[in-house]
């Protein structure tokens, strides 16, 4: 099994959740904040006409493929690696472990609404995490700094973000060196099952954005022909 995927000029990590949950390990050990984001096709194909996302995303201190398509696309064929993605295996044994090691959680997110989908997902899968409290940028008024305080106050081992790419991104390389916690998890719009109208225009978005990422393979190996 390839411990890193080519594709699309970019270079992905394509651990296993026991490797990958050894790297969260140590990360909790350090005295920096590691970043960890779930990354699927949408990003992949933004990331493409996006020069700073794409480094974002190749900075990462652990990438976790969230599309069985991109381990298709680049050629990676282990049963495992597609069981482990399709059933987003990576973030249950994370979240697993934050719950049996007591550690301490904040979440981040664009909206209000969307940290209330982001709690009754915790409530409803791991309800012993430990949350320490949460902010929704919209409500800082662009003084992200203030938001900085409020989470380095509250003293989490790991923030939970579920602010969307790129802003995300743009996020982490203005102000990540000023969090004291230890590791931040992008999880990205897909961390939970979605019913209703919201499954049918997912699924219509993946889709899309999946032709996009093939036509894409199909002129960077012509390009490289």
């Amino acid at each position: 099994m390839m411990k890193k995927l080519k594709i699309l000029g970019m270079e992905l990590d394509n651990y296993t959740v026991w490797e990958a949950m050894g790297k969260v390990e140590g990360f909790l050990n350090t005295t920096i904040m590691n970043t960890v984001e779930a990354v699927s096709m949408e990003m992949l194909v933004k990331a493409q006409a996006d020069s700073f996302l794409k480094e974002c995303i190749e900075g990462l201190d652990l990438a976790i493929i969230s599309d069985k398509e991109i381990l298709k696309a680049a050629g990676e064929v282990s049963s495992l690696r597609m069981r482990e993605t399709v059933e987003n295996a990576f973030l249950k044994e994370f979240m697993r472990r934050v719950s049996r090691n007591h550690r301490i959680v904040y979440l981040l997110g664009d909206t209000r609404e969307q940290l209330e989908e982001l709690r009754v997902f915790l409530h409803e899968n791991y309800n012993k995490v430990k949350i320490a409290g949460d902010y929704a940028l919209a409500d800082c008024m662009g003084d992200y700094d203030a938001v900085i305080n409020e989470i380095n106050i509250a003293a989490p081992d790991v923030i939970l973000s579920v602010i969307a790419t790129p802003g995300q991104e743009g996020f982490l390389k203005e102000n990540k060196e000023k969090f004291n916690a230890k590791i931040w998890y992008g999880l990205g719009a897909g961390y939970a099952a979605k019913r209703g109208v919201s499954e049918v225009a997912g699924f219509a978005r993946k889709m899309l954005h999946k032709g996009m990422m093939l036509s894409m393979l199909l002129r960077y190996k012509k390009n490289e022909e």
